[in-house]
Order: C-alpha cells, then structure tokens, then sequence
C-alpha cells in the first residue's frame, strides 16, 4: 500500500494537458454534483416558505369557486 502511495505522489508533480471538452463535462459534473448535494442536505424538509396569511391558497380550502358552481347550477335549474 505503501509502494502505491509513493508511485502516486511521485506522479503529482507530472504536468497534463486537458482537452477544452474534458474541462467542460469536468465543471459539468461538478456543478449538477452540487446541486444534487444541496437539495439532499437543505434544510427545507423542515421549513414554511411562506406567510401563511390566511389566504387559503394551496391548503385544500379553495378559493370558494366550487360553491359558485353550484349556486350558478340551482339558479339555472329554477328558471326552467
């Protein structure tokens, strides 16, 4: 394990040239790796974006037009 390191270290100090596709797919890679990293470690599992003003949006309320539906479809039922 020893001899690898030292064949290892020794090949540190090569200087190497990379193609411009090869730098591109390599900030490619590191840049999607970051955001996968980022979502599986933010804190947004346990956190409310919002002010939760009371607008009933998003919650299952509504904004009531199931109830206009209805009223428009027993008013139009009378007229008959």
């Amino acid at each position: 394990m020893k001899e690898k390191w030292e064949e290892f270290r020794v090949s540190l100090s090569d200087t190497t040239s990379m193609s411009k596709r090869e730098f591109l797919l390599t900030v490619a890679v590191c840049i999607l790796g970051g955001i996968v990293f980022g979502m599986f470690c933010s804190p947004r599992k346990s956190t409310v974006i919002g002010s939760n003003n009371g607008n009933n949006s998003g919650n299952g309320n509504g904004c009531g037009c199931e109830e206009e539906e209805e009223n428009e479809e027993e008013s139009s039922l009378g007229n008959y």
